[in-house]
């Protein structure tokens, strides 16, 4: 029972583990981040993870008289198929040699390679019988760190909602660093701004960069329909720090 538990850690740890080397790579070496994609990466390469890679670290994981570094070359070779399998599912594909050298190729090999080595190294955590202690630490530390920048991310792109009494026709205006006002109310994860039958409101929140959805709403707030709005302005309030942005609801 021991055993099986603990595979199922290092199975867990190694998928995360690539997700992790996948987006440090990004961030530090082209300074970026997936953005509204974050959400897709684990769609892209967990069907491969569950039903290319496992499947083969299975056996791995029961073939204990093989090599350490046998085991190792095997894994990434196979790191390579599946990085090929994700580019086919995302329509990328790969049409010829200078493909395998594309960056979105290379970004998953690390991936599924960075998961060989963590699951490796799990294999001979369970040879030896020794180093479970640190391998658990290391493993919460591993799924934790890229499910919170994936969680990050996620939050970074919510579009900020806007309800709009279904009533209102007219010009909406929003006072953004209005330090008498509270700032933006959450619900559900999403930052909620809620427009007054007058159309204004006032928050000591910043504008958010993030996009808008406009939400037309009935008198109880429940959402009725979404509303395509264009046009937004922006000027500096009278008082400091303060910002209007004002939009029109036909």
């Amino acid at each position: 029972m021991k055993q099986k538990l603990f595979y199922v850690l290092v199975a867990i740890a190694s998928y995360f583990a690539g997700v992790l080397a996948y987006l440090g790579y990004l961030a530090l070496v082209y300074d970026q981040s997936l953005g509204s994609d974050s959400s897709k990466l684990i769609g892209w390469t967990l069907p491969s993870y569950l039903f290319l890679i496992l499947p083969f670290y299975t056996l791995m994981f029961r073939w204990r008289k093989s090599a350490i570094l046998l085991r190792t070359t095997l894994l990434i070779v196979l790191s390579i198929i599946a990085a090929a399998s994700v580019t086919v599912m995302m329509g990328l594909g790969i049409w010829g040699l200078q493909d395998l050298f594309s960056p979105e190729f290379g970004l998953f090999i690390l991936l599924f390679a960075s998961s060989a080595i963590v699951f490796s190294v799990g294999s001979l955590v369970a040879i030896k019988e020794k180093g479970y202690l640190i391998f658990f630490l290391a493993s919460l530390i591993i799924i934790y760190l890229p499910i919170n920048m994936l969680v990050s991310e996620v939050e970074k792109n919510r579009p900020v909602i806007h309800h709009i009494p279904q009533s209102f026709h007219g010009t909406v205006v929003i006072h953004f660093g209005d330090s008498s006002s509270p700032p933006i109310s959450k619900k559900k994860g999403y930052e909620v701004i809620n427009i007054s039958e007058n159309g204004i409101y006032k928050t000591s929140s910043p504008r958010p960069v993030r996009g808008i959805k406009h939400v037309l709403v009935d008198k109880l707030g429940n959402e009725v329909k979404e509303i395509s709005i264009s046009g937004e302005t922006m000027k500096y309030g009278s008082d400091p720090g303060v910002t209007i942005s004002e939009y029109a609801v036909p």
